[in-house]
């Protein structure tokens, strides 16, 4: 071996060599020049090596070459095959007659192109056939559906027996438009019956063979589909649902069994699902099939445009499926088990949420029904277990006509949760029994029964499927008797929701009794998605009776408690009728609802509101807190809080508020309450108000009162009304009346005692600048003691003025002051403090008729200044003031004290005659004039002066004019006198007044009582006095040159004493009571004629006292006697005195 290597190697290197010389060229020997080593130069040495080889055998050596070249051959033919089919030269060929091929089997109106066929060999030397661009198009040029990749794998070594054997099948990408599909109807359950499902299971195995028989036949171990996408329609009208295969594998396994799984999306969820059909000698025998994950939501919820679910369920399921086939002459067996996890169940928008619904389905062969056994529903807290049983109605009730399924649900111990904390859950039966008919689609529940310990309930449900949009569905039923907490819970939250939230929420135990409810929908009635469900009066109707419950009327509201009512709800309207019930409000105090109604006129509307009417009753300070409380706020804006209130009232409370979002009320309610005894704690306006009796109401912007009561313990009659409220329009009315004593209006108005005095009749009226009072003062007595002027009881007098709300400091200010009656009048204002009267200003004061005066008044320490100016002033009442004695033991409060200046440019007296330029000063102590003058001119234009004075604690008068006879005039006195110079001097007494009058050089003009002294008979033969004289008495007038009295008033009387009167021609002596208080006369005196002559005898020494009868008397006279009234005296003369010379006369003198 050696050797031959090194042999090799050496003429390797030889060759080496040669091709060095022989270089670029190639030498080629045919057979014949080819010789054996052993021949050639090299091998004829003297010593040559030799080498030996093994020699040849033919027949093998001729074999293996003929093998070798076999398989050359076949290898090249593989080669030249794979790199024909690996070169793609076949690909255009294949995608021809592929097409040409679909084109063929495809029916009319539909047609296929290929873009693309290509052929390649695969994994294990297996040829894998890949069609791409697989479009599957239909009428109108509409593609059905694409495919990206199909890939066939064949098996070789079928295909080099000439048979054509398809191991696997894969598809990718796969895209389907199913609405681009021909129509093929629908599958529907409701046109099977329940018998015949044997029959329809037969068929899922049959084809279940079918399928396995072929994939046997080609060969097919598995089919693989992967990214199958296309949409289905969805619950929601409009939508559709994306569906994507992800991957589906379908593989005949050695066993016999077939078995599929894969996982598909559906909106986004994964499901993952597996089938497996077992065989027995071919023929499958039984199938299990497993889904896991399933999304319902897409196909079993109804959403609106923005998203939001409005009626089925949401959530994910479980399905289980067995199915065995029936042996021969037997029947097969049902099971499928449904298991939904968490989710919602979802009516009219709402939801409610349940933790797991489990389903358990078998066919009972005996029965020929479908039997719901141990199955259950946990629904928002609760749970119902229950069976149910579906089979033919002709298998049920024999003869119907009607084609459809019996159904007969039963639920044993279902538990509703409670929806009051604390309560426990309601534990009930129910059954439900009826059928569906599908000929004309309808469901009829005739006989639904609900009983719990709590009650029961009686029940029927029609509904009737057509073309419209909904179903016509109808409900009834009847509860005799049930407690209130299982009527909520078995009441469902789809069916007239926005009625049943309230009745949840707002009735709170009790009993139900006599309660009837009717739904009925029309079809169409449900419009679509978005639409609401607002059902009408037509469309529900629930009454029923509830006894002993808590009815909350709002969250703000306290809760009426123990209260037994009417509930009717028809529609979207609620109306309860409360007959009774209490209110509680804090620290245990309660409020007795006598009667009311509460009502929601439209459940449906944004934002929901409720009306309240009620009577309550019960103590005031109660009802004010319930009415302070929110929503109503009454006392809002007042100082006023609930304890300032006592007494009883019963309250007719209207409200309109809102109920689901809970705040102050729009201005929609009113407050009537009928108060007895009521009283406030604290005091309005200082003054202390109780009694109240009356009819008080309250809105939002206004508070009004209208009764009786009283203010410091005055009765007084009451209408008021304030505004609530920066914001109210309403206006405010102050209407109070009243008839004060002296001592009720001392405690309205204290220190008005000096001036007002009798009965008021008092009405208050406010107006926008303060309160309006008026004073009906017609039984009135008005004094103003420091001008002597009184109103007396009986003259007509109203006062009226306004009270300044905006006064300070604790005055009250009275504007606008009007005083008008029988010659009264007034205006101006007045201050009044806590002390009376502060000052007055007052305009065109008349307290007589003709009066024109302006008042003001101050007050000082030391009592009141007063200034009273004016164009003309009736003087009677300081006249007769004057004319009556002041007494000193009166009261010494300062409110009598005055200073009072005075300028008229009239004074009218007596008569109407007047005095001009009237002015003067008067200080008033304690009611009376203790000092003063005036001065002023007559109507004769001659100067007046008056001055009252003080001489040793006693007062004194002086007056003096030179118009005596117009003074007298003016003062009433007498009016017969013209001229006159008057000297009057009084100084004050015990009694009264007392003093000298002299007067001098004046007239009697016209005196009747003169007149008739000088006509009357006086002789014994029947002659006058001027008839004895000749006649040469003047009787129409007389000039006097003197006169003189001793003037004495006491008690109002008016006495003269020692007085005479001398003239020219006649001369008199007089005494007695000139004016009494009575306004009377009685005076005795002697008329002396031819007086110049007569009176000399009284002067004669000695003898003049005899002669004349003393001083100032002559020899002869006559005596008179004046009686009567003082305006017109009557005259009595003796005419014996007339022949009695001097001192005898006294015999004849009037006593």
């Amino acid at each position: 071996m050696i050797t031959n290597i090194v042999f090799v190697g050496a003429d390797l290197k030889d060759r080496n060599d040669r091709e060095t010389y022989i270089r670029g060229e190639r030498t080629r020997f045919n057979r014949r020049e080819r010789v054996a080593l052993h021949r050639l130069p090299s091998a004829q040495t003297h010593d040559p090596h030799i080498v030996h080889t093994r020699p040849h055998h033919r027949f093998s050596h001729a074999c293996a070459r003929l093998f070798l070249f076999f398989v050359l051959g076949l290898a090249i033919l593989f080669a030249a095959i794979f790199y024909i089919i690996e070169s793609g030269s076949l690909d255009r060929f294949l995608a021809e007659k592929a097409n040409e091929q679909i084109r063929t089997a495809m029916p009319d109106g539909y047609h296929a192109r290929i873009d693309a066929a290509a052929l390649r060999v695969g994994s294990g030397l297996s040829l894998r056939l890949n069609v791409s661009g697989v479009n599957l198009i239909g009428p109108g040029e509409k593609q059905i559906a694409s495919i990206g990749v199909l890939s066939f794998a064949v098996d070789p070594m079928s295909l080099a027996r000439g048979q054509i054997s398809v191991n696997a099948v894969q598809a990718d990408n796969i895209d389907i438009d199913s609405s681009a599909l021909p129509s093929t109807g629908t599958f529907r359950l409701t046109d099977h019956r329940v018998d015949s499902l044997p029959i329809l299971v037969e068929q899922i195995f049959t084809q279940t063979d079918l399928a396995r028989g072929i994939l046997s036949a080609a060969e097919t171990q598995s089919i693989q589909l992967s990214d199958i996408q296309f949409p289905v329609g969805s619950a929601s009208p409009g939508k559709t649902v994306s569906v994507d295969i992800r991957e589906v594998n379908l593989n005949l396994l050695p066993d016999g069994v077939l078995r599929v799984d894969g996982a598909v999306s559906l909106d986004g969820t994964t499901t993952g699902f597996t089938l497996e059909a077992m065989a027995d000698r071919g023929r499958t025998r039984s199938l299990q099939a497993e889904v896991s994950n399933v999304r319902l939501t897409p196909f079993l919820l109804q959403e609106n445009d923005d998203g939001e679910a409005m009626m089925g369920v949401e959530g994910t399921a479980d399905m289980a499926i067995a199915l065995t086939r029936a042996a021969p002459g037997g029947l097969p067996e049902v099971m499928a088990e449904f298991d939904v996890a968490k989710g919602r169940f979802v009516a009219d928008s709402i939801a409610r949420a349940f933790s797991d619904a489990r389903l358990n389905l078998t066919y009972d062969t005996a029965k020929q029904s479908l039997e719901l056994t141990d199955s259950s529903i946990e629904f928002d807290g609760s749970r119902f277990p229950f069976t149910a049983g579906i089979m033919d109605i002709d298998r049920f009730r024999p003869g119907a006509e009607q084609p459809g399924y019996a159904l007969d649900i039963l639920v044993r111990g279902g538990r509703f949760k409670s929806r009051e904390p604390g309560l426990p859950p309601l534990i009930f039966d129910a059954k439900f029994t009826g059928e569906y008919q599908t000929d004309n689609p309808r469901l009829l529940l005739d006989n639904i029964a609900v009983s719990s310990p709590q009650g029961i309930m009686a029940a029927s449900f029609k509904a009737v499927f057509g073309n419209a949009t909904s179903p016509e569905l109808s409900f009834g039923a009847r509860i005799e008797r049930m407690d209130t907490e299982a009527v909520k819970q078995l009441w469902p939250f789809w069916i007239a929701r926005k009625p049943r939230e309230w009745v949840s929420r707002n009735l709170h135990g009790g009993v139900v009794t006599d309660g009837d409810i009717a739904v009925y929908l029309p079809a169409g009635r449900i419009e679509g998605q978005g639409i609401p469900v607002n059902l009408d009066e037509t469309e529900l109707k629930i009454a029923f009776d509830i006894d002993d419950t808590r009815i909350t009327l709002n969250d703000q509201f306290p809760d009426v408690n123990r209260s037994d009512a009417r509930v009717e709800i028809n529609g979207g309207s609620v109306d309860v009728e409360i007959e009774e019930g209490t209110l509680n409000i804090a620290k245990g105090r309660t409020i007795r609802l006598a009667e009311g109604t509460f009502a929601i006129a439209d459940t449906y509307a944004k934002p929901l509101t409720g009306e309240v009417d009620v009577r309550l009753a019960g103590s005031i300070g109660d009802l004010v807190e319930l009415a302070a409380a929110p929503p109503i706020n009454a006392l809002k804006g007042m100082d006023f809080a609930p304890a300032d209130f006592s007494g009883n009232a019963e309250v007719n409370v209207k409200a309109r508020f809102p109920l689901d979002e809970p705040g102050p009320l729009p201005p929609t309610w009113s407050v009537a309450a009928d108060i007895s005894e009521g009283k406030l704690a604290k005091p309005v306006s200082g003054y202390a108000v109780a009694d109240l009796s009356g009819l008080l109401e309250i809105v939002p912007d206004r508070l009004a009162f209208e009764g009786s009561g009283s203010a410091d313990g005055v009765p007084l009659d009451i209408e008021w009304a304030e505004p609530l409220g920066p914001d109210s329009k309403a206006e405010s009315v102050l209407w109070l009346t009243a008839d004060l004593d002296d001592a009720e209006r001392e405690k309205l108005a204290p220190g008005l005692g000096s001036y007002v005095d009798g009965p008021i009749s008092m009405t208050v009226e406010n107006e926008p600048e303060g309160s309006r009072i008026t004073l009906d003062l017609n039984k009135t007595v008005l004094s103003l003691p420091w001008m002597g002027w009184q109103k007396a009881s009986g003259v007509p007098a109203t006062l009226s003025f306004r009270v300044d709300t905006e006064s300070k400091d604790g005055l009250t200010v009275l504007e606008d002051l009007t005083l008008s009656g029988s010659g009264l009048a007034a205006h101006g204002s007045v201050t009044l403090d806590k002390d009376g009267l502060l000052s007055t200003t007052l305009t065109h004061v008349a307290l007589s008729e003709g009066d024109d005066v302006n008042i003001a008044i101050q007050r000082e320490q030391n009592g009141l200044d007063v200034v009273v100016t004016g164009r003309s002033f009736m003087a009677s009442p300081i006249l007769d003031h004057l004319s009556s004695a002041g007494d000193d033991s009166g009261s010494s409060d300062d409110n009598g004290n005055a200073r009072v200046h005075f300028d008229f440019a009239r004074v009218t007296g007596e008569g109407g005659r007047q005095l001009s330029s009237v002015s003067g000063d008067l200080l008033v102590r304690k009611g009376d004039l203790a000092n003063g003058t005036l001065s002023a001119t007559t109507a004769t234009g001659q100067p007046l002066t008056l001055k009252l004075g003080n001489d040793g604690g006693s007062k004194t008068v002086s007056l003096s004019t030179s118009g005596t006879g117009a003074l007298l005039r003016f003062l009433g006195v007498y009016q017969k006198m013209s001229g006159g110079t008057l000297d009057l001097n009084l100084a004050e007494t015990a009694t009264g007044w007392h003093g000298m009058l002299d007067l001098a050089e004046f007239r009697l003009i016209n005196d009747q009582q003169l007149k008739q002294l000088l006509s009357s008979p006086a002789a014994a033969n029947g002659k006058s006095l001027n008839a004895a004289y000749r006649n040469q008495l003047n009787e129409s007038e007389q000039r006097f040159q003197r006169a003189q009295a001793v003037i004495d008033v006491s008690d109002g009387v008016l006495q003269v004493s020692d007085a005479f009167v001398r003239g020219d021609q006649v001369g008199a002596t007089f005494k007695g009571v000139v004016r009494d208080a009575a306004g009377n006369i009685d005076m005795t005196g002697t008329f002396m004629p031819a007086y110049g002559l007569n009176r000399i005898f009284a002067e004669i020494p000695i003898f003049g006292p005899l002669l004349g009868n003393g001083n100032d008397k002559g020899l002869f006279g006559i005596t008179f006697k004046l009686t009567g009234k003082t305006t017109d005296p009557d005259l009595v003369v003796n005419p014996l005195s007339a022949i009695a010379p001097g001192v005898f006369r006294k015999i004849f003198e009037f006593q």
